[in-house]
This record gives structure tokens, C-alpha cells and sequence, in this order.
């Protein structure tokens, strides 16, 4: 009878705790709770990093990360489908207009740089690119190698990207081309491991991703493929050429890097807001670093000079 009377008991607490999840979804606290976040997916590697740390260091915090391209990320946030999203952009006032018709409000967070990263095929052997030349093959006015290199033989250009709707798309058109035309040569794959793998298979090819997205790839790929060095120059040499290293982000030497951002409509400081406090902080912003991204504070804890939120 006991056990008969225990079970009815256990079947009405379990029932009740239904109710009110279901009541309250977000329930969780600042280091306690269940909570999913969405994140640009070129940023995997240094998140699943960011999240294991975090796990580790805050026990009952369980964190469940939503990868995709950044317009579904910012889709997931203004449906309040999560409540952090990871980007590299701000809400424009449309989204930030469909947000606040949920009375949710959005805090943008400052927490890094990132470099965009050109990759090409081993057999080329035309590594260094100058931003002009660079702007002149995204806009098609450069469609052959031998436009670059009058002794390479690898032919007709092929540019590469993640995803047609992906951050980085957005970055080509309004920090390169500066709003020019797109060139009908650059193809648009569903996530930044395919372009890795198209350029291992082609020799004529130039990929283009957020550099943290090249920690995805297995060693055995990075080996098939270089970075490509990007000169602020008319004419790039390997002196005035640089890859995507956050020292090289932080003297403005590699011209190709961006902010990241998170983005917060968390009302009642719950584990979204836990979760962004520990990526601005000490633990959170070496996990950064060691991604091979630039912190907004450096290794030592001291902090980089911020002038409209970029580095000085």
C-alpha cells in the first residue's frame, strides 16, 4: 500500500513540474539550469570550448548551442526561440522593432574580433593577395589567376563562401565590394567544412570564412590547403602581407576582421546572461584567445584600448 501511495505521490510531483516548465521556460538562474543559445557557425570551435569550460567550472549549468548561418541565428533570437545568439552584427531596427513587440529588450556585448580567413589549394602557389585585387576578383574584374600572376597556369578563379545567407557574404558586400556587384563566380556551399574540402579538390579556388571555422577541419585537410597573406597595399609582398592572427588583428596589419558580438534578451539575468558575464571575463576571454581570436582584454588580463568598439 505504501508503495502504491508513494507512486501516486511521485506521479503528482512529476506532473506538477511539468506544468510549471511548461508555464515557465526559463526557469534557470545564473550558473543553474537548462538553456539553449544560437551561434554563428563558424565560431563552433571556440564555443564547444567556451561551453565545456563552463560546464565544467558551474555545475548544474547545462548549455545546448544551435549552430547555423547568422541569419538564422538572429531569426531564432527575435522569436525569442533562445534568448543569446553569437554573432558578428548588431540587430537591425526591423529585428529590433519584431523584438520588442515580445516586450523583450536586447543587450548587445562587445566580447571579441574575429579575421576572415582566404584559403586556396596547395599546387597554387600565388599565396599573397592585395585588398584592390582581392575587391577586383569579388567584383569580376579579376577572373584569371594569370590576371595576378602572369606565369601561373591554374586558370579561372572560384570563389568560395559558407553560406549564401552567412555572415560572411554580409561582410564581403559591405566591407569589400563596398556594395558593387558580386561576381557570378563565387559559390555559396552550406557550411564552412565544405569550402575546405572543395578547395583541397580544386587548384583554382579561394575559400573565405571566419578563421575559428579552419579549427573544424580535420589536421589531415589543413594540410592540403595555406592561408592566404592579405596586404592593405596596391601590391602585396611577403613584407607587407599578414595571415589572420589576433596580434596581426590587434595592429590593424590584416585588414579582414570583424566584431563579435553577443546578443541578449535574457530579462531576468538567468544562465543566457551567466553564460555571456563568464565569455567577457578572465577564463572566457583566454578560451577566446586561444582560439586564435582577438579578446577584448589580452592574455594578461590588461585591457585593450577600445576606440567605437575597435582595436587601438
Amino acid at each position: 500500500m505504501r508503495k502504491i501511495v508513494l507512486g501516486i505521490l511521485t506521479i503528482l510531483v512529476v506532473f506538477a513540474s511539468c506544468k510549471k516548465k511548461q508555464k515557465d521556460p526559463w526557469d534557470d538562474t545564473l550558473s543553474s539550469g537548462l538553456v539553449q543559445i544560437a551561434c554563428d557557425e563558424n565560431f563552433k570551435p571556440f564555443m564547444d570550448a567556451a561551453i565545456a569550460v563552463f560546464e565544467a567550472r558551474t555545475p548544474g549549468a547545462f548549455i545546448f548551442p544551435v549552430y547555423a548561418n547568422e541569419t538564422e541565428v538572429v531569426r531564432l533570437l527575435i522569436t525569442d526561440s533562445v534568448r543569446f545568439a553569437l554573432t558578428t552584427r548588431d540587430l537591425t531596427s526591423r529585428e529590433y522593432a519584431d523584438i520588442n513587440q515580445l516586450s523583450l529588450k536586447v543587450r548587445k556585448n562587445l566580447i571579441g574580433f574575429d579575421a576572415i580567413a582566404l584559403i586556396m589549394n596547395k599546387a597554387n602557389k600565388d599565396s599573397l593577395l592585395s585588398m584592390p585585387n582581392l575587391k577586383k576578383i569579388l567584383t569580376g574584374e579579376i577572373t584569371e589567376w594569370s590576371q595576378i600572376n602572369p606565369a601561373s597556369s591554374v586558370g579561372t578563379i572560384r570563389t568560395i563562401v559558407d553560406h549564401q545567407t552567412s555572415a560572411i557574404v554580409r561582410y564581403i558586400v559591405d566591407s569589400i565590394t563596398q556594395k558593387d556587384p558580386l561576381t557570378p563566380n563565387i559559390y555559396a556551399l552550406d557550411n564552412s567544412l565544405e569550402v575546405v574540402e572543395k578547395v583541397m579538390q580544386m587548384s583554382n579556388a579561394i575559400g573565405i570564412f571566419g578563421v575559428n571555422a579552419l579549427d573544424n577541419a580535420p589536421d589531415d585537410y589543413k594540410k592540403k590547403i595555406r592561408l592566404i597573406r592579405i596586404s592593405n597595399e596596391d601590391s602585396a609582398t611577403l613584407e607587407n602581407s599578414y595571415l589572420p592572427y589576433a596580434g596581426d588583428i590587434h595592429s590593424e596589419n590584416y585588414p579582414l576582421w570583424r566584431p563579435v558580438y553577443v546578443l541578449l534578451s535574457d530579462p531576468k539575468m538567468g544562465l543566457a546572461s551567466g553564460f555571456s558575464i563568464f565569455l567577457a571575463h578572465e577564463v572566457g576571454q583566454m578560451i577566446l584567445y586561444k582560439s586564435g581570436l582577438l579578446p577584448i582584454t589580452d592574455p594578461h588580463n590588461k585591457q585593450v584600448q577600445i576606440t567605437d568598439e575597435y582595436p587601438r
